[in-house]
């Protein structure tokens, strides 16, 4: 574990003495699974955002992950390399078996078995919309996993096609325009031709859940 940094309470200050990016956490929107709520744990696929050295994040109203961190002002990054976990962890809830806890600041906060690292933000800045709730993020503990953290993650296009298609599927679900069945059988093909295994499971289990 590293450690502990102090908090900010500043909206927009920049967390110059963080540097996070050796866990994957760079510039732009970092693909994690977040896990939240400190009595019954919760996962689902969110991007977090680092621009200008800042760290936030955006949730839609009414799910389990805005809801624990309006509660509870905690979320955990989880670094996940399998393709599967996403679509499982958008449409359906994990089972208490694939969760470990880390204890800081007194806290247990749940962490995924399968994550190759990890990040603890304390949430702090909260702004509740109507439909959205934006927080800013202060790194509060880090860890590798000792049994994933030897895998090296090499670019694929099938787990990227995985992520996108995912991703257009919770659009799809909000809206049922059917453009965004196209884009999923676009990159499902993808996903076909040059994923593995794990990326043809989470393509099939995807088209499951839309029933198309």
């Amino acid at each position: 574990m590293t450690k502990l940094f102090s908090d900010y309470t500043k909206y927009g200050s920049k967390f110059s003495t963080v540097d996070i990016s050796a866990f994957g956490i760079l510039e732009g929107i970092s693909e994690t699974i977040v896990s939240t709520g400190l009595k019954y744990p919760n996962a689902a696929p969110i991007g977090i955002i680092v621009k200008d050295e800042r760290y936030f994040v955006r949730l839609f109203r009414g799910s389990h992950t805005w809801a624990n961190v309006l509660k509870e002002g905690y979320m955990t990054a989880n670094v996940i390399y399998n393709s599967l976990l996403f679509v499982r962890s958008t449409f359906f809830d994990l089972e208490p078996s694939e969760f470990d806890y880390v204890t800081t600041h007194k806290l247990n906060f749940p962490i995924l078995k399968e994550a190759a690292a990890w990040i603890i933000f304390k949430c702090i800045n909260v702004m509740n919309t109507d439909q959205t709730l934006v927080a800013n993020l202060i790194p509060m503990d880090t860890g590798l996993n000792d049994v994933n953290k030897k895998n090296v993650m090499i670019p694929n296009r099938g787990f990227n096609a995985v992520l996108e298609a995912t991703v257009h599927a919770t659009r799809y679900q909000l809206s049922g325009d059917k453009k965004y069945l196209e884009l999923i059988q676009h990159y499902g093909n993808l996903a076909f031709k040059c994923g593995g295994e794990n990326e043809k499971k989470a393509m099939k289990l995807l088209h499951e859940v839309l029933e198309c």
